[in-house]
């Protein structure tokens, strides 16, 4: 019982952390963010960092915790690396909008499907990794899929309530 709650507690952890950098990130974007002639990452453009590095953030996470479940020694780095391709997949959407500008806005719009399905094939795909050796105890299902709830809820909730104490009236 320890156990899960340690885990659960770093999951809260985790969520608020990344939630109160998601919503500094917004913010610093909206302010003084990159633009061009037909586009803008500044006021609303800033959306695309909740928009693609949450999800990232979520997809790596998701997919430590199904890693940790399944008993591998190296989830956390394994975990990182599906966060950073998150993060890839949204500096291409980027990238090709900085490249081509407005004429690429369709196209740059749409990689954000794939950032939000990363974030649900991440985990999916952690699921049918062959596992090392030793199986995961039944018994710690449901930390593991509390972390993932209470991660996720918390993350979302810290961007939002940090919004409105980090920047008032905004």
């Amino acid at each position: 019982m320890r156990r899960a709650l340690t885990l659960i507690g770093w999951a809260a952890v985790v969520g608020l952390a990344a939630g109160v950098f998601l919503d500094v990130a917004t913010f610093l974007v909206a302010r003084y963010g990159p633009q061009a002639d037909s586009w803008s990452f500044r006021g609303n453009g800033a959306l695309a960092v909740p928009f693609g590095l949450g999800p990232a953030i979520l997809a790596g996470a998701w997919a430590a915790l199904v890693l940790r479940y399944r008993g591998f020694a190296r989830w956390k780095e394994l975990g990182l690396a599906a966060a950073l391709v998150g993060v890839l997949f949204l500096l291409v959407s980027v990238l090709v909008l900085a490249l081509f500008n407005s004429a690429a806005m369709g196209v740059s719009s749409d990689l954000t499907f794939l950032i939000l399905g990363w974030m649900v094939l991440a985990p999916v795909l952690a699921a049918f990794v062959r596992a090392p050796a030793p199986q995961p105890q039944p018994s710690e299902l449901p930390a593991h899929v509390g972390a993932a709830a209470i991660l996720g809820v918390v993350l979302i909730l810290t961007f939002f309530l940090a919004g409105l104490v980090l920047a008032p009236g905004s």
